[in-house]
């Protein structure tokens, strides 16, 4: 099997890609997940999410700041206990809903994080592809530690579940990043974006975001609408 790692995205992409945004959108998917929610949509424009709101809570931000008349902001940490069982969610954020919109038509998509970095992993093993990609999103349109950091660890954990697993692009790079950073939030901490979350005093969140394995579900993209920009995932 092939994995190719891109710092930013770098479209077109036909075959299976993981989507890697740990802070937060991809922290967050598996976290809603875990607590009963049943489809999520994403999307960047927080009209499109007011138009569409009807029965689905609105989850979103802008800059890191709660969006007027939404249910939520996109704190993982503060939406970890909120039971949303047979719920629906539009969440409104910036860096991973952009990625979706570049990436033209994949076979597949799947949201990943080190919230979920193993059940991802056996997810790519179980879908049989020859090649995978590994998108980082990156953080206002520049790349980014905290998913690079990611995308490492997810490459290495294909490599020591299939050995003869090759990586192409950034992958060795960012494998190369784990031994810099055995901690995983100290890359957080270091990154743009976690520097960002720090100036908004969400130190929980980077915490929460380094936690390795606390969740099995992978969100997989069911439907997407281009022209709507709205991208619709479940487990």
């Amino acid at each position: 099997m092939r994995i190719r790692v891109d710092l930013l995205p770098s479209p077109p992409y036909e075959g299976t890609v993981v989507l890697v945004d740990v802070l937060r959108s991809c922290t967050l998917a598996p976290i809603l997940f875990d607590n009963g929610l049943s489809r999520l949509t994403i999307t960047s424009s927080a009209k499109l999410a007011r138009m569409n709101h009807s029965e689905h809570l609105l989850i979103g931000e802008r800059e890191g700041f709660p969006l007027e008349g939404f249910n939520y902001g996109c704190s993982p940490s503060e939406l970890s206990q909120i039971d949303l069982k047979g719920q629906r969610a539009i969440m409104v954020s910036e860096n991973a809903p952009r990625a979706l919109e570049t990436m033209g038509r994949p076979k597949r998509v799947l949201l990943a994080s080190l919230y979920n970095v193993t059940a991802v992993a056996k997810r790519i093993l179980d879908l049989a592809s020859t090649s995978t990609t590994l998108i980082c999103s990156g953080f206002n349109g520049a790349e980014d530690l905290d998913d690079a950091l990611t995308a490492g660890f997810l490459a290495a954990r294909l490599k020591s579940l299939t050995p003869e697993t090759s990586l192409e692009g950034a992958g060795n790079f960012c494998v190369s990043l784990l031994r810099a950073f055995p901690d995983p939030l100290e890359a957080l901490w270091q990154s743009i974006a976690g520097h960002s979350l720090r100036r908004l005093r969400r130190d929980e969140d980077l915490a929460f975001a380094s936690l390795i394995d606390q969740s099995t579900k992978v969100p997989i993209m069911q439907h997407a609408s281009g022209i709507n920009r709205l991208y619709e995932f479940e487990i």
